[in-house]
C-alpha cells in the first residue's frame, strides 16, 4: 500500500546566487609545436575572475583529442606523457601531472571569493624519458573550467 509523507515548513525562504567565472584571454595560451623530450614551454598568464554573486570553487579539466593525422591511441600515449604544471601567481602550485590526468583539479576545488581574481601560469613539458614514441604526434587540448558554490567533499 503506497503512502505519501509531507511536511509543511512555514517562514522559510530560498534565495538564488549566480556562480560565474570570466577567463582572459580567451584565445590559445600556447602552441607547443615540435616539443622535444626534456623541453618545456610556458604560457602567458590566464586571469580567472569571479564574476558571480557569491564565493565560488573552481575546477580545471583537460578535454583533449587527437590532432592532425594522430590516431586516438597515439593521442592517449602523448596525453599520458605531456606534463602540465598550473601555478597561481606568484608561486602556489595547484596541479602538476599529465594532461590525461587533469580532471577535477585541484582536489576539492579552488576557492575564488566574490569579486576576486587570480592569475594562472601554465607550463607544458615533455619529460626526457618520452623517447621517440611521441615523435610527430599531435594533440589538441581545451582547458575546461567548472565553478560551483561549494567544494566537492
Amino acid at each position: 500500500m503506497p503512502f505519501t509523507v509531507s511536511i509543511n515548513q512555514e517562514n522559510n525562504s530560498a534565495g538564488t546566487a549566480d556562480v560565474a567565472l570570466t577567463l582572459s584571454p580567451t584565445d590559445a595560451l600556447f602552441s607547443p609545436a615540435n616539443l622535444v623530450p626534456g623541453e618545456s614551454l610556458g604560457s602567458p598568464m590566464l586571469n580567472v575572475s569571479n564574476s558571480g554573486t557569491v564565493d565560488s570553487y573552481y575546477f580545471i579539466f583537460a578535454d583533449w583529442s587527437p590532432g592532425g593525422t594522430t590516431t586516438p591511441p597515439q593521442a592517449q600515449i602523448l596525453a599520458d606523457r605531456l606534463n602540465l604544471t598550473i601555478t597561481v601567481s606568484p608561486a602556489t602550485e595547484i596541479y602538476n601531472g599529465s594532461i590525461a590526468d587533469l580532471k577535477e583539479q585541484p582536489p576539492g576545488g579552488r576557492i575564488l571569493e566574490f569579486e576576486n581574481e587570480e592569475d594562472l601560469i601554465f607550463v607544458v613539458s615533455l619529460p626526457q624519458t618520452s623517447n621517440n614514441l611521441v615523435e610527430g604526434l599531435d594533440l589538441e587540448v581545451d582547458l575546461v573550467f567548472v565553478a560551483q558554490s561549494s567544494p566537492i567533499s
